[in-house]
């Protein structure tokens, strides 16, 4: 055991009183430091996506055709890029001219729509396994910290042949110091992943309702030939 704060200190009841301490609570930090720049991060992006989502479903609502819907882009819109990726390959399937959809081709409509999804998905849902990760994680690295300092209270005790609180509550510190900052790591990590999955669930759900309605739309001008 390396000492690198005297005991009773200030500083070393915070980082604790010896280097293995000292690595645990710069790991937390460390975890601690990069979690919030993600939860920043993403907390910004999904509220972007979803406003632009919403943007933008409100003038696919108001469409008269398809291209009506197209022209009003929102390119920062996972909605719109599904609607794009949908639009391109049925236009594809139209030789590149007017739109004009047989009933057959409308499984590759829907395919490329689906793939678009799953695309977009992936995109929305990347960092998110980091902050799950240092959530399970920064309470077992703080766990470790604290059998550390009950480990060290039990060899201050042999050393000084004393159980007297002055011997065993720098180690006793240093076990709960641990403890409580992996859990203030972990908790903002979960509740920010369970806030950002759903706002991804959500985000997801309405690009599937907008692929069916889109193919609904395509259905009914493969049958009718009605312009959709």
């Amino acid at each position: 055991m390396l000492a690198t704060f005297s005991r009773g200190s200030t500083v070393g009841l915070v980082f604790g009183y010896d280097l293995f301490t000292n690595l645990v609570m710069a790991v937390l930090i460390v975890l601690s430091i990069y979690s919030w720049a993600v939860i920043f991060f993403k907390r910004r992006m999904i509220r972007d996506v979803l406003a632009a989502n919403r943007s933008f479903l409100e003038r696919f609502k108001a469409r008269r055709t398809i291209e009506d819907a197209f022209a009003a882009a929102v390119p920062g819109s996972p909605v719109f890029q599904v609607l794009a990726e949908g639009l391109s390959e049925a236009r594809r399937l139209s030789g590149g001219g007017e739109l004009s959809v047989q009933p057959e081709v409308l499984p590759n409509v829907q395919a490329a729509m689906e793939r678009e999804i799953a695309e977009q998905s992936e995109r929305l849902g990347g960092r998110l396994v980091s902050l799950a990760t240092i959530a399970a994680v920064s309470p077992l690295i703080g766990l470790l910290g604290t059998v550390w300092g009950i480990m060290i209270a039990f060899i201050d005790i042999k050393r000084y042949g004393s159980t007297s609180i002055q011997v065993v509550a720098p180690g006793i510190a240093e076990a709960l110091i641990t403890t409580i900052a992996g859990l203030v790591v972990a908790i903002p990590a979960s509740m920010a992943y369970n806030a950002f999955v759903a706002g991804i669930r959500r985000a997801a759900n309405q690009m599937e309702n907008l692929s069916s309605e889109f193919l609904g739309d395509i259905r009914v001008h493969a049958v009718t030939g009605k312009r959709p």
